[in-house]
C-alpha cells in the first residue's frame, strides 16, 4: 500500500510544482490588473465626491443675486436687510445641498457685509462640532495669508484648488479655495469674494471597500510630497510614503484627478504567494484523501459521537439565546457525562446570577431615587422655618397658625409612607399646600391659577416635581415688584401626563436653559431642575422628563411629561 501511495504521489507532486509555477506569475499579472481596476473605482468615488463639493462651490460662484447682494455697500437697513433675506439663507441652503458634512467659510471684499461666526470653540475642529456650519469674514483676515497671496490667476469657472490651509492639516481636513467674482463685467472679472469649503480627508475616503483589495492590502492617499494624507490604518498617516515600499512588497497606484493626490495599493508579496500555496495544498489534500478512503471505517464512530455532541451544541445555542433553563439528560460514564453535568451547572449559575443582579440593580435605582428626594426638601424647609420665625417675632399668629398647617400638609404628602410614588390629586394637593404657605409670605402679590383635567388625578407619579419650579419662579423669576402669575396646567396626552408651569417673569436666556441641563464642573444653576429631570428618567426611562422654555422679560414654561401609569414601572437606563 505505501509503495503504491508513491508510485501515485510522484507525478502529482510534479504537476503541483509546474503548476505552482506557473500559478504565481499569473496571480501577480492578474493581481495587478484587478487592483487597478478597483482602484480606478475607487478613484472614480472620491472623485463623485469632489465633484459634489465643486458643484456646491457653483451655487454660490454663479449666483448673480449673491453678487449683487455681497457689493451692496449701503450701510444700515439696506445691508442688514440684504444680509439676512439673502445671504445667510443663500450659505445655509448651499451647504445643506450636500450629503457630505462641509463647513463653508466666505471672505468679503465689501466691509459693508457684517461677519459672521459660528458657535465652534477656538482651538477645536468645527467638523467635529457641527456637520455642517458657515462662517461670513472680512477679506482681511486672510489678505497675508501666503495660501491666498499665492493662489493662482483667475480663469473664469475653472480656477479652484484643493489644498490643506489655515489648521487643516491639524485637523486631518482639507479646503477646496475658489474667488467669488462680479459676473457682471465679463470682461474684468473683478474678485468680490474668497470661498472655502472645508471637509475631512477621511469623509472623502471612508466610503472605499479596502476589503476587495485583499488582506494585508494597505491603501494610501499620498500627496505631491510622498506624505501619506490619508491610510487603511491611522498609524500611517503623516508619514512619508517611501518609508514603507520595498521589493517585497507589490505597488500599484491610480492619479486623483484635479486634486493633486495618488491613490495608492501596497500588497505584500507573501498575500499573493499564499494564494499560491493553495494550489499546493490541494495537492496535500488530494494525497490524503487517498489515505482517508482506507479509515472509511471512522465515520461510524464519529456518528455516534456527533449524536452527543449535537445535544450538548443545542443546550449552547439555547444558553445563547439567554434561555438558561434548558438541561441535558444524559446517562453515562465517559466524558460526555462530566460535560453534561458542567453544562447544567452552568445554567443553573447563571439563571441564579441574572437574577441577583437584576435585584442588585432595582436596589440600586430605588437608592438613587431616595438620595435625589432627600435633596429637594432641605432647602424649603430652610425658607419656610425661616418666614416661621419672622412670622413669630412680628406677632403674626393667625399667619403663623396657617403657614404651620400648610407646612404640616405638605410634609404630610411628601412623606407618603416612604413610597416614591403618589398619585397626580396628591402630588396638585402638595403643590397647594406650598402655594397657601406662599401666599401667606406674599399675600395678594402671588396669583397662581390651577387647570386641572380631571382624568389625570387617578394616575400615579413621581412625588415632588411641580413644587421645585413654583418655587423657581418665586425666587427667580419674580424681581420684587408688582404681581407674579403663575398657572399650573395638567393634561392628558396619547397615554401621556403633560404638566406645565407658566409663569410671567423675567425669563432666561438660551445659554443659561442649556447650562441647566449640561452644567460645567462645579456649577449649580438649574440644580433642582435637573434633580426632578433625573428622577423622572431614572423611574420612567429617558423618553419623560422636563424642557424649558422661555424668553428675556415675557416668561417662562416649563414642561414635565410622564406616563400615564396606575403602578410602579422602573426602567433601566
Amino acid at each position: 500500500m505505501i509503495s503504491y501511495i508513491i508510485i501515485c504521489l510522484m507525478p502529482i507532486i510534479a504537476v503541483g510544482i509546474f503548476s505552482y509555477t506557473t500559478f504565481m506569475h499569473a496571480m501577480k499579472e492578474h493581481t495587478r490588473i484587478s487592483m487597478s481596476e478597483t482602484l480606478q473605482q475607487m478613484s472614480d468615488n472620491i472623485a463623485f465626491k469632489l465633484e459634489d463639493i465643486r458643484r456646491v462651490s457653483d451655487l454660490l460662484y454663479n449666483d448673480d443675486t449673491l453678487a449683487g447682494n455681497i457689493q451692496n455697500y449701503d450701510e444700515g437697513w439696506d445691508s442688514y436687510e440684504s444680509n439676512i433675506k439673502y445671504m445667510i439663507p443663500k450659505f445655509q441652503s448651499t451647504i445643506n445641498a450636500t450629503s457630505q458634512n462641509i463647513q463653508l467659510t466666505v471672505y468679503m471684499n465689501n466691509p459693508a457685509v457684517p461677519e459672521v461666526y459660528s458657535t465652534s470653540l477656538h482651538m477645536e475642529d468645527p467638523l467635529v462640532l457641527h456637520k455642517r456650519s458657515f462662517e461670513m469674514y472680512n477679506i482681511r483676515r486672510i489678505e497675508k495669508e501666503e495660501w491666498y497671496r499665492q493662489f493662482p490667476e483667475e480663469q473664469y469657472g475653472t480656477t479652484m484648488l484643493w489644498q490643506q490651509v489655515g489648521d487643516d492639516s491639524q485637523y486631518g481636513n482639507i479646503s477646496l479655495l475658489r474667488r467669488l467674482v462680479d459676473s457682471s463685467d465679463p470682461f474684468t472679472r473683478n474678485q468680490i469674494g474668497f470661498i472655502r469649503i472645508t471637509t475631512k480627508i477621511s469623509s472623502l475616503f471612508q466610503s472605499l471597500d479596502y476589503p476587495k483589495l485583499g488582506e494585508g492590502t494597505l491603501v494610501f492617499a499620498v500627496d505631491a510630497q510622498e506624505r501619506i494624507m490619508y491610510a487603511s490604518k491611522d498609524a500611517f498617516i503623516h508619514h512619508y510614503w517611501r518609508e514603507y515600499t520595498s521589493n517585497d512588497k507589490l505597488v500599484i497606484s491610480q492619479p486623483l484627478p484635479d486634486f493633486n493626490m495618488n491613490l495608492a495599493a501596497l500588497i505584500p508579496v507573501e498575500i499573493l504567494e499564499k494564494d499560491a500555496r493553495q494550489l499546493a495544498n490541494l495537492t496535500i489534500i488530494v494525497c490524503l484523501i487517498s489515505l482517508a478512503v482506507c479509515i472509511i471505517a471512522s465515520g461510524v464512530i464519529s456518528r455516534m459521537f456527533s449524536r452527543r455532541v449535537s445535544k450538548v451544541i443545542s443546550v449552547l445555542h439555547f444558553f445563547q439565546e439567554g434561555e438558561y433553563d434548558k438541561r441535558i439528560r444524559y446517562k453515562g460514564g465517559d466524558e460526555f457525562t462530566y460535560i453534561v453535568s458542567a453544562l447544567n451547572q452552568l445554567g443553573e449559575h447563571m439563571n441564579q446570577l441574572i437574577k441577583e443582579t437584576y435585584l442588585s440593580k432595582i436596589e440600586k435605582q430605588e437608592l438613587e431615587l431616595e438620595s435625589l428626594q432627600a435633596q429637594i426638601n432641605p432647602h424649603f424647609l430652610y425658607n419656610t422655618l425661616s418666614s416661621i420665625n419672622r412670622l413669630a417675632q412680628f406677632g403674626e399668629l393667625k399667619k403663623l397658625q396657617m403657614m404651620v398647617m400648610g407646612l404640616s400638609k405638605f410634609y404630610r404628602n411628601s412623606l407618603n409612607n416612604g413610597k416614591t410614588l403618589i398619585s397626580v390629586e396628591k402630588e396638585l394637593e402638595q403643590v397647594t399646600s406650598y402655594i397657601e404657605i406662599q401666599q401667606i409670605k406674599y399675600t395678594d402679590r402671588l396669583v397662581v391659577e390651577l387647570h386641572i383635567d380631571p382624568s389625570v388625578l387617578t394616575y400615579n407619579t413621581v412625588k415632588l416635581i411641580l413644587q421645585p419650579f413654583v418655587e423657581n419662579t418665586i425666587e427667580h423669576g419674580w424681581n420684587g415688584e408688582g404681581k407674579i402669575h403663575i398657572a399650573i396646567y395638567a393634561e392628558m396626552d396619547n397615554g401621556r401626563i403633560i404638566f406645565q408651569i407658566v409663569d410671567g417673569g423675567s425669563g432666561m436666556s438660551v445659554e443659561t436653559i442649556a447650562q441647566i441641563f449640561t452644567p460645567n464642573d462645579g456649577a449649580y444653576l438649574g440644580y433642582g431642575i435637573r434633580n426632578v429631570d433625573q428622577r423622572i428618567k431614572l423611574h420612567f426611562g429617558s423618553e419623560y422628563g422636563v424642557s424649558i422654555m422661555s424668553r428675556i422679560g415675557i416668561g417662562t414654561t416649563i414642561k414635565i411629561i410622564i406616563p400615564a401609569a396606575n403602578q410602579q414601572k422602573l426602567i433601566a437606563t
